[in-house]
């Protein structure tokens, strides 16, 4: 009996873990863009080194430079864009996910010669893109709560911006608070990755793009 009892409660913790986890795969290669200009890209750039996820990125990504695929049309780092290119895959191949990190800085856009509006449109190109050609779009928030704000303010326009056409969340329990992403998933049955802190996006990496 007592036996019985045990699997019944590993096997209803495993089955918690499996709903609240959900199975995500995304495909290589990836590029990786800002979605506001803040400094949460720079930890999503970070932990892409540290497990070994060879991505291409660029904080002002434009679509033409979405479009040429790995090697970003031979893009170059001038001032206000910086530019890593570090795919494996030849120059050229179709990017599979594109990596949206939502967060908004005026500072951070101002020093890219980009307004919000800008900044929205720029994001409207790159998601009318990706979508148009089968790009997985992953909206990623890290920002905590310090990176949400006022209907209307930058953040929530980024965030109002990507959102209704992300099709995986990754997002951690402080920038959620109010259940904005769990809400979006849910209404468009899309898969959410809810984490403790940044510093878990090392095992989400691992696991979401099998390395």
């Amino acid at each position: 009996m007592r036996r019985f009892l045990l699997v019944l409660i590993v096997v209803s913790l495993v089955s918690v873990f499996a709903f609240a986890e959900p199975e995500v795969q995304l495909g290589l290669p990836v590029v990786i863009t800002s979605a506001g200009q803040s400094a949460e890209v720079e930890t999503v750039n970070y932990v892409a080194d540290e497990v070994g996820l060879k991505y291409d990125y660029c904080d002002v990504l434009s679509k033409d430079e979405l479009a040429a695929g790995v090697g970003l049309g031979g893009a170059k780092s001038a001032i206000g864009k910086h530019v890593t290119t570090l795919s494996p895959d030849p120059e050229g191949t179709k990017f599979q996910s594109l990596v949206l990190v939502l967060g908004a800085s005026l500072k951070g856009m101002g020093a890219s010669g980009l307004s919000v509006d800008t900044e929205v449109d720029r994001l409207k190109d790159l998601i009318e893109y990706a979508k148009a050609n089968e790009i997985k779009i992953v909206a990623i928030a890290i920002g905590g709560e310090i990176q949400r704000g006022l209907p209307g303010s930058p953040i929530e326009t980024m965030i109002d911006t990507v959102v209704p056409h992300a099709d995986v969340f990754v997002v951690t329990k402080d920038s959620n608070g109010d259940g904005k992403f769990t809400k979006a998933a849910e209404d468009r049955n899309v898969p959410i990755v809810e984490i403790d802190s940044a510093f878990d996006l090392l095992d989400t990496f691992t696991q979401v793009f099998g390395l």
